[in-house]
């Protein structure tokens, strides 16, 4: 009997544990709003987020001072034609925050503007979002400060960014949170090794958590 009973208070133990770990995993919104983990100007990325919506892209990456389309689009003539019609939209947009996120509405706008350009990770071409005056990341995000910040990564994941050429293709390790919503990656090589130089963003799941509605 004394046996049986410490084998159910070990297994309440396990099962207390797992519970308390699935419990603790931080919410799209409160990872979105976790300054410690973006730039000072992340606000900016996520107000074109309704026009990358009603384009129909799926996700979007973010960079320092750009926000790249994940579309891979074949030919120049093709990514400027996207390009213009996502400043369309942008020129049009009117946004309004939900309540969990009225403290980055006070963050004022970038200077939001859509252009084609070489992705020369797989040699395409995509739409991008681009100031160099914005500081979209945080410059020292490692995944050592990532994981203090979110916890652990409900899964990481290894893409291999394969090129046209026989270049050495970019790895990504990708640490995933909330249901693969929003990732974040480390590159290698990398010209600062050990550093996530991008935030992976489901749009509409994103779109989604932030406004109240876009039109």
């Amino acid at each position: 009997m004394r046996w049986l009973l410490l084998r159910i208070a070990a297994c309440s133990v396990v099962i207390l544990t797992v519970a308390l770990a699935q419990a603790q995993k931080p919410t799209l919104v409160q990872i979105l709003n976790n300054r410690s983990i973006f730039g000072k100007d992340f606000p900016a990325a996520l107000r074109g987020l309704p026009a990358w919506n009603a384009q129909g892209e799926q996700e979007v990456v973010v960079f320092a001072h750009r926000v790249v389309g994940a579309t891979a689009l074949d030919t120049k003539e093709e990514s400027e034609k996207q390009a213009a019609q996502l400043n369309d939209m942008l020129l049009k947009l009117q946004v309004q925050f939900k309540p969990d996120f009225r403290s980055l509405a006070e963050v004022a706008p970038g200077r939001l503007h859509a252009e084609a350009i070489p992705f020369p990770e797989d040699d395409s071409q995509r739409v991008a979002v681009s100031d160099s005056s914005l500081q979209l990341l945080n410059p020292e995000l490692t995944p050592a400060r990532l994981r203090e910040a979110l916890g652990p990564a409900e899964r990481v994941g290894y893409v291999t960014v394969q090129n046209k050429f026989e270049r050495r293709p970019i790895q990504l390790t990708v640490y995933e949170y909330a249901d693969g919503q929003i990732a974040f990656a480390e590159p290698n090589p990398s010209l600062r090794a050990g550093f996530i130089d991008r935030i992976l963003l489901k749009v509409r799941a994103v779109n989604a958590a932030v406004f109240e509605e876009a039109r």
